[in-house]
């Protein structure tokens, strides 16, 4: 149960309701700012929209985070002034985006941007720890400060490029990213994380908000690099500090789990994004591309073009994911670290022969 159970379910439920009627409140001016502008979506090969669509709504998630730090840090149990530095790069990785989606910025440069951001935010916050210690994953403990630096500044910039590249069709980014933060709430309210739970629900009720105006027919809407790189990056601050807060979780204590096998759980979380990178970027390496060249070959393009809808898709790879995630969870008491890992690397195989025999079957269907 959530800790002081009454209070902070009433806390969540008042945030969440609030987060909903100021995102509404931007999402709306936002989109009149992006007809006074001209901000669309301009359209493409690769384009699975049409009409007119406006992109960087993704500002407004940084938005409502902003205006909430500043409101909800005169709460005693809220400590947004101790993460002021990751709240401002989160910020800064936003505008980053939203400068990225209407004056391209090559892939290079934008992840040199991206690394100096990180690298900055890791150096000078003591508040998000460094993966300095794997626990025992794979046999691999204690791995110093400078690689520890260089290994969490890696999973962050991988973490924010899969879910840059999940942002491909409505609804997908939104979905994915209601239900990972909702899966999250339990263990980081029972390890008093109550700061990082208020970003849960902010990003929650901004993106339940969000998929209305997805949708809509009359003022479609896209978050662009500005919300999934925003997004990605607060999944990868998750994900970092779920892996270096578990020796002292009392999750790990409540369900006896391996602690050297929390950084397998931990990208089971995101399993569906990791495989598609990873499938698309080795493509592109065999088609002797660039592997951050855009194309149209990720999972959610095999299903589109299979007939399943925008939702449908977006509902089937998040569902895929928790099953993924759940599987591990389930099964990880039973293992050490180094086969849950081959369980994870099978279960992955797994979907990407599945995908790959969708794929090959549109493409039949196709030329006959």
């Amino acid at each position: 149960m959530f800790q002081e159970f009454p209070f902070f379910l009433v806390y969540y439920l008042g945030l969440f309701i609030a987060t909903v009627f100021l995102s509404r409140f931007i999402f709306r001016k936002y989109i009149q700012f992006a007809k006074s502008y001209n901000l669309k979506k301009s359209s493409n090969e690769r384009a699975v929209h049409k009409g007119i669509v406006f992109t960087g709504g993704g500002v407004v998630y940084a938005a409502v985070i902003m205006v909430a730090a500043l409101i909800l840090d005169n709460l005693d149990f809220v400590e947004f002034s101790n993460f002021s530095p990751i709240v401002a790069t989160a910020i800064l990785v936003s505008i980053l985006g939203f400068y990225d989606d209407f004056i391209e910025i090559s892939a290079f440069n934008k992840y040199i941007v991206l690394t100096f951001l990180i690298l900055m935010l890791l150096y000078a916050n003591s508040t998000l720890p460094i993966i300095q210690n794997l626990n025992g994953f794979l046999g691999i403990n204690n791995i110093g400060f400078i690689p520890g630096l260089i290994f969490t500044s890696f999973v962050y910039l991988s973490i924010m490029n899969a879910i840059n590249l999940t942002d491909g069709i409505d609804g997908y980014l939104a979905i994915f990213s209601i239900f990972f933060f909702t899966s999250l709430l339990y263990n980081f309210d029972i390890n008093q994380f109550y700061t990082l739970n208020s970003v849960s629900v902010i990003i929650i009720g901004c993106s339940a908000m969000f998929l209305r105006y997805n949708f809509s027919k009359g003022k479609k809407l896209f978050v662009g690099d500005a919300g999934s790189l925003f997004i990605g990056f607060w999944i990868a601050t998750y994900l970092i500090t779920y892996i270096t807060s578990a020796p002292n979780s009392r999750l790990v204590d409540v369900y006896s789990i391996n602690v050297e096998n929390i950084p397998v759980i931990a990208i089971s979380m995101i399993s569906i994004p990791v495989l598609d990178t990873l499938r698309v970027m080795l493509v592109r390496i065999i088609n002797k591309k660039s592997p951050f060249a855009a194309d149209r070959n990720h999972l959610h393009h095999i299903l589109l073009d299979s007939g399943m809808t925008h939702l449908r898709t977006s509902l089937f790879l998040t569902c895929i994911n928790w099953f993924n995630c759940i599987a591990i969870f389930l099964m990880e008491q039973n293992f050490n670290s180094k086969e849950l890992t081959i369980v994870y690397i099978f279960i992955s195989l797994f979907w990407y022969v599945f995908f790959e025999y969708i794929n090959r079957k549109n493409l039949s269907s196709s030329k006959g």
